[in-house]
């Protein structure tokens, strides 16, 4: 079953490069961008689109970071309350 997860990831992986290859020769057009500082930036499409998307990657990954850290403060702090609560039930006659 391992190998068979394997082998459908290699060839996954390789289908999404080729589409990516395939979609960056079709779309070389040089497009300028002016982000209001310094001078505009010209790149392929292609290059633009892969850019937003790993900044949408790594936000997303920022983000789920940050929840996560979140929820294991609340946790340990609830943890912390119930340990609490059980030991005044256990002193009470």
């Amino acid at each position: 079953m391992k190998t068979l997860k394997v082998g459908l990831s290699v060839v996954l992986f390789i289908a999404v490069l080729a589409y990516t290859l395939a979609f960056a020769a079709q779309n070389s057009l040089l497009v300028e961008l002016n982000f209001l500082i310094g001078s505009p930036i010209a790149m392929p499409v292609s290059l633009w689109m892969g850019a937003v998307l790993l900044l949408g990657a790594v936000a997303g990954l920022l983000s789920g970071i940050v929840i996560n850290a979140r929820q294991k403060l609340q946790l340990r702090q609830l943890r912390k309350e119930l340990a609490d609560t059980k030991q005044r039930l256990n002193k009470l006659p």
